[in-house]
């Protein structure tokens, strides 16, 4: 055996014992071989790492034998191995526990958000900057952590998000985007948040969810009102269709029976007359309905009552109602001017036709001058419309009464003469 003056000999290697007489081709020449030649994981992540840094403590069971019940799989002592604490990344432990899902498919990040957890929301977000990791990760209801912010209306959770790189045009399992999310929960607070911390041009107010609904629809259709005045200010399409029915924003409000939503749409350049692909207006909608204050809305801000749809339909041919009927008339109008009117003394005497005409006692007719002013004139029968007012009244100058000779027929109405033979 030889001593450490040996120059064979050097701290890491060990000598290995050969046959006789038996050389590897092309190994080293005997007594030269280094066995301390491990292969170093790769770093992971690209990074570099650092040297290894041997625990200097106790050796330490890594590797204990498995138990099989109460005794051990085998009756061999546990092997002892020197613990070797790796220098790797110290991001790198953080970022597996960051990106790693549950059973639900949520992150920590999306935990933190719905908790509404600032600090640990920075912190996860640094973490996957660090990895190069995105942000629209989704969880087994596909729902991102900028989602589940719209959801549970936290706006501060939005700013955060949307600022660190999270996509506003992530989808849900519902085809929603950020904005239908924020205009469905009624989050005026996180849509104003999602439009001002976006990059210009990467919010898309136009896309539909698989309903064909738009943001604005959505908004239309939960009542609200500060979320359609932010779209409308935001370059929002007004009349913009949905995809299934071809249905506008207004027609919605008036199918939801939502006065407050016509006139905000009206005030702001709704076309009042855009049709559905059936043909109908949200003049038929609110006509067939019998929906009177929309239909005066409606008529007022100029809706066309003769507009036809695909059944060859006018709003006036689908009211049912007679008061709807009446506006689309326009009797209802007519009907308040006439009442307004005071009909003069001298004419109020003659609104009956019987009581008008009178036979004197030279057999001239004249006026009767004990009748009421306040007798109304006869209504029409059943069936028949009500002949406007001014068709009885006299004509500005009374005509001229002549004799006459003849008798009557009926109490009031004369029969007029026949010319005797011979007379001029």
């Amino acid at each position: 055996m030889r001593g450490r003056e040996d120059p064979a000999w050097a701290p890491g290697t060990r000598r290995v014992p050969r046959a006789v007489g038996t050389v590897q081709p092309g190994a080293a020449p005997p007594g030269t071989e280094n066995t301390d030649t491990r292969e170093r994981p790769r770093p992971p992540h690209g990074l570099p790492r650092p040297e290894a840094l041997y625990y200097p403590g106790p050796l330490l069971p890594l590797y204990p034998t498995p138990p099989v019940g109460s005794f051990p799989l085998l009756n061999l002592p546990t092997p002892l191995y020197p613990m070797m604490c790796s220098m790797e990344h110290p991001l790198s432990a953080d970022i597996a526990t960051a990106t790693r899902a549950d059973e639900d498919g949520d992150t920590p990040l999306h935990i933190a958000v719905v908790q509404n957890n600032v600090a640990a929301v920075q912190r996860l977000l640094a973490l996957f900057r660090h990895a190069g990791r995105e942000l629209d990760v989704y969880n087994n209801l596909r729902q991102t952590p900028l989602h589940l912010a719209m959801i549970t209306s936290l706006s501060n959770m939005v700013q955060l998000l949307v600022t660190a790189g999270a996509s506003p045009m992530a989808l849900d399992r519902h085809g929603q985007t950020a904005a239908h999310l924020a205009c469905e929960h009624s989050s005026p607070n996180c849509l104003q948040a999602l439009l001002d911390s976006a990059a210009p041009g990467s919010v898309d107010l136009e896309a539909r969810n698989y309903d064909g609904l738009t943001a604005l629809h959505v908004a239309v259709n939960t009542k609200c009102h500060q979320a359609v005045l932010l779209l409308l200010e935001r370059g929002a399409d007004i009349d913009a269709v949905d995809i299934k029915s071809g249905r506008s924003p207004l027609i919605h409000a008036v199918e939801n029976n939502s006065l407050s939503m016509v006139q905000l749409l009206l005030q702001h350049g709704a076309n009042v007359n855009a049709q559905m692909y059936s043909g109908s207006s949200a003049l038929h909608s609110a006509s067939g309905r019998g929906l009177l204050p929309l239909v005066r809305t409606l008529v007022r801000s100029g809706a066309d009552s003769g507009l036809k749809n695909c059944h060859n339909d006018t709003p006036l041919m689908v009211a049912r109602s007679r008061r709807v009927i009446d506006i689309l008339r326009g009797k209802a109008t007519r009907a308040a001017s006439a009442t307004q009117t005071e009909p003069s003394p001298d004419r109020s005497a003659t609104t009956s036709p019987e009581s008008s005409s009178r036979l004197s006692s030279n057999g001239l007719l004249s006026a009767s001058p004990t009748s009421s002013p306040s007798q109304s004139p006869p209504k029409d029968p059943p069936g028949f419309s009500l002949a406007p007012p001014s068709f009885f009244l006299p004509p500005p100058s009374p005509p001229a009464f002549l004799p006459f000779p003849g008798v009557l027929r009926g109490p009031g109405r004369p029969v007029p003469p026949s010319l005797a033979p011979g007379g001029s």
